[in-house]
């Protein structure tokens, strides 16, 4: 097993397995950690039949393993390695990490999280307040259609989520932009389009891969969101997913309102883990802490 860095991956060969993997996920692919990561690596055998892709950044000369937004988790393909070995590799590769996984790895500080799915094989229950915002969808002037404009969707990204997530700053969505665009080229992504005759009012961006239809992003006006529309795109990217045979993949969040959100279409909790690390000197996180003080402070 080795270390090998992104501009001399075999990246037929790690996407080979990414994709001949049963269940895996998009994130591990190269043309989405491309797009999303500072930078990344894989730990890999020779052949090319095991291993996991590492996304890291370095700050002041340090090596740092970590997760980038639009990513959930990254995850082991083929067979298992020894927990307690994995970790001293990471460990002696990256100085601190973050490292949000699929795969449970036993270790003390192990941390358990959830995000939300409609198996394949599975009717989803939708409560009293979806089918009353589903209601207000269709008695509404609106439509919803399968389309391929990214500029009408990402407009309303731009201007309505960063309100209300205060991690998507411009960088983060110029990334998002980018990686929708080469997701299109690579026929893996599609989207829902809200329109009111000549308007587009936003809409919402999915990922079909390996058995599952995986929700990106998406946003609509307030006046669209009041009239249940995003409820109604969430409903036909759901039910498109059903008969296809996909499991759907809500993305996933910490956020209260969004996981009460994703349950009211009938979503279950699936677990993912993290695990964290820190063996920086001294120097480093002291000066991480000022800076992060500093930050807090600009932003009150």
């Amino acid at each position: 097993m080795k270390f090998i860095e992104r501009e001399h991956i075999d990246i037929e060969r790690w996407d080979t397995l990414v994709k001949t993997t049963q269940g895996s996920d998009v994130f591990s692919l190269s043309v989405y950690l491309d797009h999303v990561a500072e930078n990344w690596c894989i730990f890999v055998d020779e052949e090319y039949t095991r291993g996991i892709a590492l996304p890291y950044v370095v700050r002041l000369g340090i090596k740092l393993c970590y997760t980038p937004i639009f990513v959930r988790y990254m995850e082991w393909f083929g067979l298992p390695m020894d927990d307690h070995r994995l970790m001293v590799e990471l460990k002696h590769q990256f100085q601190s990490g973050r490292l949000q996984t699929k795969n449970k790895i036993r270790t003390r500080k192990l941390k358990r999280r959830i995000y939300q799915q409609i198996d394949s094989d599975i009717i989803p229950e939708t409560n009293t307040q979806t089918k009353r915002m589903l209601s207000k969808y269709e008695r509404s002037e609106i439509s919803l259609n399968w389309d391929d404009d990214i500029p009408a969707v990402m407009k309303f990204i731009r201007s309505e989520l960063p309100i209300k997530v205060t991690s998507l700053d411009k960088k983060s969505i110029d990334r998002l932009e980018n990686l929708v665009h080469a997701l299109k080229e690579h026929d893996l992504l599609r989207m829902v389009v809200a329109s009111d005759e000549d308007r587009r009012l936003g809409g919402l961006f999915v990922v079909s891969f390996n058995g599952s239809m995986l929700y990106l992003k998406g946003a609509v006006g307030k006046e669209s969101k009041d009239m249940g529309v995003m409820y109604g795109a969430m409903q036909m990217a759901i039910d498109e997913a059903q008969n296809e045979g996909l499991h759907f993949d809500f993305g996933g969040s910490n956020a209260e309102g969004v996981k009460r959100f994703n349950y009211n279409l009938g979503g279950e909790d699936k677990k993912y883990y993290v695990v964290d690390w820190d063996h920086t000197p001294g120097w480093y996180r002291f000066i991480m802490k000022v800076r992060n003080l500093w930050k807090r402070r600009r932003s009150s």
